[in-house]
C-alpha cells in the first residue's frame, strides 16, 4: 500500500491504483506475458480464441453506440464496456459454432439487450415513472411511442433545476456479426455500410415545473436492408435545457437519462427459410399433395426420344405412401405391415420436333417394401424409341 504520497497511475514498472474493499492506494509490479508471446505462443491458443470473440463483441458494440448517438449525450458514464458484456452473453447462446467463431446474433435474442440503461445514478425509469406504449413495424421500418401526460412529482421526477425538458426517440439498424473465415474476423453482412444510419425525432420543449400533455412520437427509416440478419433498435431519452434570449432553448449535455426501449428482429433471412421446389412449393407439402392424388408431378425424361412426360394423378392413399421412407435406396427392402400395390398411369404427350408420337399410356406398378416392376404399352413412332424409368424412380425416392 502507498502510505504518504497520494496518486494513481504508473511509475516505471509499478502501478498505483485503488481497489474495492480498501481506502488505501494499492501498489503492484507490472508483469505477465509480453504482447508477442500472447499472439504466437501455443500456450496462449485458448486465450486467443476468447480474445477473438471479445473483439467481435467490441466491433459490434461500436455499431450499437453509433445507432444510439442521439442518446449518448444523456449518458452519465462510459457504457461501452457494459454493451460489450451484454453482447458476450448473446454470443454464448450460439451452441453450433466452435469456440473463437461463435456468432453474435442479436436478432435471435433481442430481449437480452432490451431495457439497457445509459445512466448509473439517475436512470430513465426513475425519472419517468410511467408505462410507455411502443411498437415497431418491421415491414415499414417505422416506430411509434405513446407517452402519457407527465406531471412533476407524480410520474415525472427530474434530478436538476433546468427549466425545460423534451422527449427524444431514435430508431436504428443493428446488424448481426458472424465470423468470416476469409479474413479471420467478425464482420457484419455484406449489405451493411455507412448508408444505414439512425433516425430520431423529439417532442416540443415543455416546462419542467408544469410537465407535458400526452404525446405520440413517430419516425421511420429511409431504407431497410435487402436481407435478414439485423435488428431494429428503439431508444428513448429525456433531455433538459435552459431558455435563452429570443425564446430559444439550449440543451444541456450530460443532463437527462436514456435507455433502449425495445429491440425487434428484422425480416428473416431467405436462406434460412424452408427449402422449396422449383415451382416454389415446399418439398414436404408437395409430396403430401402427390400422395393424396391432388397434384400431378412432371417428370423430364433423360433419353433423346421423349422431351417431357407427365404423370397423371396416382391411384394411391397417403397411408400407403407413408410406408415408404423418402430417400431410401431402391435396392434395399423395407419391412411393411402388409403388402400393398401402387399403380400409376401416365401419358406421353410431347415429343421432339420432327417425330410423330401418338398418345402412349405407360403403367408403373410398385409394392410397399420398394419391390418395383415396370411394364409399358405399345409405342407407335416413326422410328425406334425407348423410354427410361430412371428419372421417375429418382423422383419417387
Amino acid at each position: 500500500f502507498l502510505e504518504e504520497l497520494q496518486f494513481t497511475g504508473s511509475l516505471g514498472d509499478l502501478s498505483f491504483y485503488r481497489m474495492r474493499g480498501t481506502d488505501k492506494i494499492v501498489v503492484r509490479r507490472k508483469g505477465g506475458a509480453s504482447k508477442e508471446t500472447i499472439k504466437k505462443s501455443p500456450k496462449f491458443a485458448l486465450p486467443r480464441l476468447y480474445m477473438s470473440e471479445f473483439g467481435g463483441c467490441s466491433t459490434m458494440g461500436k455499431e450499437i453506440r453509433f445507432m444510439m448517438h442521439p442518446m449518448r449525450a444523456l449518458a452519465d458514464y462510459n457504457f461501452s464496456g457494459f454493451i460489450n458484456k451484454s453482447l458476450k452473453l448473446i454470443q454464448k447462446q450460439d451452441s453450433t459454432s466452435k469456440l473463437g467463431q461463435r456468432a453474435i446474433e442479436l436478432s435471435k435474442h433481442p430481449k437480452l439487450l432490451e431495457g439497457f440503461q445509459l445512466n448509473k445514478y439517475t436512470t430513465f425509469d426513475s425519472m419517468l415513472r410511467s408505462t410507455l406504449s411502443w411498437s415497431i413495424d418491421v415491414e415499414k421500418g417505422s416506430a411509434k411511442v405513446e407517452i402519457p401526460a407527465l406531471v412533476r412529482d407524480i410520474n415525472f421526477f427530474p434530478n436538476n433545476r433546468h427549466s425545460k425538458f423534451s422527449i427524444t426517440i431514435s430508431l436504428g439498424i443493428v446488424p448481426d456479426f458472424k465470423f468470416n473465415q476469409g479474413t479471420g474476423k467478425f464482420t457484419a453482412p455484406k449489405w451493411y455500410d455507412t448508408m444505414y444510419g439512425c433516425s430520431y425525432t423529439s417532442s416540443e420543449w415543455h416546462s419542467a415545473l408544469k410537465g407535458s400533455p400526452a404525446t405520440t412520437l413517430e419516425l421511420s427509416l429511409d431504407q431497410l436492408p435487402p436481407d435478414g440478419g439485423y435488428s431494429l433498435m428503439l431508444g428513448i431519452g429525456v433531455c433538459f435545457g435552459d431558455s435563452m434570449d429570443g425564446g430559444e432553448v439550449k440543451q444541456i449535455k450530460r443532463a437527462g437519462a436514456a435507455k433502449i426501449l425495445g429491440i425487434v428482429a428484422g425480416k428473416e433471412n431467405q436462406s434460412e427459410s424452408e427449402p422449396e421446389s422449383e415451382s416454389g412449393m415446399n418439398v414436404d407439402r408437395e409430396a403430401e399433395e402427390f400422395a393424396n392424388g391432388s397434384k400431378d408431378i412432371a417428370v423430364v425424361d433423360t433419353s433423346n426420344d421423349v422431351e417431357n412426360t407427365r404423370v397423371a394423378s396416382p391411384i394411391a392413399t397417403a397411408a400407403v405412401l407413408s410406408d415408404v421412407k423418402r430417400g431410401a435406396a431402391l435396392n434395399r427392402k423395407e419391412p411393411a405391415a402388409a403388402v400393398q400395390s401402387l399403380v400409376y398411369h401416365y401419358t406421353v404427350g410431347l415429343a421432339q420436333p420432327g417425330t410423330t408420337v401418338k398418345e402412349v399410356t405407360y403403367s408403373y406398378a410398385m409394392t410397399t417394401g420398394l419391390d418395383c416392376t415396370w411394364s409399358s404399352g405399345s409405342l407407335e413412332t416413326a422410328g425406334s424409341s425407348r423410354h427410361k424409368f430412371r428419372t421417375f424412380a429418382n423422383a419417387w425416392r
